[in-house]
């Protein structure tokens, strides 16, 4: 992370977010976690009340039948399986 420290400043956002795009899946979710975890509580709390709107939109559209449920271990499954490559 201390040469990303010296990079920054210099580098523009678009080649930033570009380079960071070309990571393992993986590599992005520790990284995405990591800015998240750097941002002050009240944008933490935003990002966590859009992703409970998310959910919630996502229940009602199942509940209506516009969306399938899979089940926790096919999912997991398949997230490993993104890692992986």
């Amino acid at each position: 992370m201390v040469m990303l420290r010296h990079i920054l400043p210099v580098m523009d956002h678009a080649v930033l977010e570009h380079e960071m795009m070309r990571l393992p899946a993986k590599d992005r979710a520790i990284l995405a976690d990591a800015l998240l975890g750097s941002l002050d509580d009240e944008a933490v709390r935003g990002v966590e009340a859009e992703w409970a709107l998310e959910a919630d939109r996502r229940l009602a559209a199942y509940r209506r039948g516009e969306i399938a449920a899979i089940d926790g271990a096919t999912v997991m499954s398949e997230l490993r399986g993104r890692c992986v490559a």
